[in-house]
């Protein structure tokens, strides 16, 4: 099995034809198609259906893709190590973050060490809790934040923050007048969601069911912050995390806290087997310091109600 063959099939997966696969890596369409053939061959597996007169990927093909991906992933880590060396800088710092700390949060305190440590390269992505799990697992990042409970097992973790969710309500909303609020002031009011996939969701939707209340849900979107925004526009009320109140504290929108509680709880995923480079450990003191600070001004917040 030749890297060549591999970037043929790659090519030809991502493009969805031979002659797209063929401008990419700069060759001709035959030549795409006999380095295709030739891995089937010593794969002894048939990767695409060309009964159609078209290549179908079959489904050994969407299987043997995704660890395809993992090899390519690992070879463009290694290009960047290279020109890290080449460029003499004195460190990387790759961190992968759940949308909820990822869209202010992250950005903060990536500012801040930047200032500290300018010959630093960073990079951050923002991903869904599952895809930093994997990221940490296969040692693409040096350190990751999800949303626990986490299902891998490639990775060591610790507790970042373990916070209540609260409810976030349109300040005009007659709940706004409250100080806390229950599952049952929750039956009949619109309600804006995280998409059923979301942990923070499938905690609400229990929480509810234990009080036999059927919510109401006018709108589901993947953030907490596109929650914030809806609720802003007066769509409904909603939860979300302590980080994402912080963010829209100047917003129209009052935050009251919820019981039965409901915790946010993100952990700080790290590479097993791989110790904290010097770079990740001051990155993390700066984390940690900014968490306390987010975390005791959202205390505040609520307080004052």
């Amino acid at each position: 099995m030749r890297w060549r063959q591999l970037q043929a099939f790659r090519e030809t997966m991502v493009t969805g034809t031979v002659s797209g696969a063929a401008e990419l890596m700069g060759i001709s369409q035959p030549a795409v198609s006999r380095l295709i053939d030739s891995l089937e061959q010593t794969l002894s597996i048939t990767l695409f259906d060309r009964r159609s007169g078209r290549l179908l990927p079959t489904v050994e093909a969407q299987l043997f893709y995704k660890e395809v991906q993992k090899a390519f992933s690992s070879y463009d880590q290694l290009s960047t190590v290279a020109e890290d060396i080449r460029l003499g800088r004195m460190g990387s710092l790759h961190v992968a973050c759940l949308p909820a700390l990822g869209l202010s949060f992250i950005p903060d305190v990536v500012v801040d060490f930047s200032r500290k440590q300018p010959d630093v390269a960073i990079r951050y992505d923002l991903q869904l809790s599952m895809r930093v799990e994997g990221w940490v697992t296969s040692q693409q990042v040096d350190l990751g934040l999800a949303e626990f409970p986490c299902e891998g097992f490639g990775f060591d973790s610790e507790d970042f923050s373990v916070e209540p969710y609260v409810i976030a309500i349109p300040e005009a909303h007659p709940l706004a007048k409250k100080r806390i609020i229950r599952p049952d002031d929750l039956s009949g009011v619109p309600l804006v969601c995280l998409g059923p996939e979301a942990v923070g969701r499938k905690l609400l939707d229990a929480s509810l069911t234990r009080h036999n209340i059927r919510p109401r849900v006018v709108c589901e979107t993947l953030y907490a912050s596109g929650l914030c925004e809806l609720i802003d526009r007066g769509l409904g009320i909603g939860m979300v995390d302590m980080f994402t109140a912080h963010d829209y504290a100047e917003k129209s929108i009052a935050f009251r806290r919820f019981e039965p509680q409901i915790m946010f709880h993100v952990g700080l995923l790290y590479p097993k087997h791989q110790p904290l480079s010097r770079t990740a450990s001051e990155f993390l003191q700066l984390l940690r310091a900014k968490r306390d600070l987010v975390i005791n001004d959202a205390q505040k917040m609520l307080d004052a109600v």
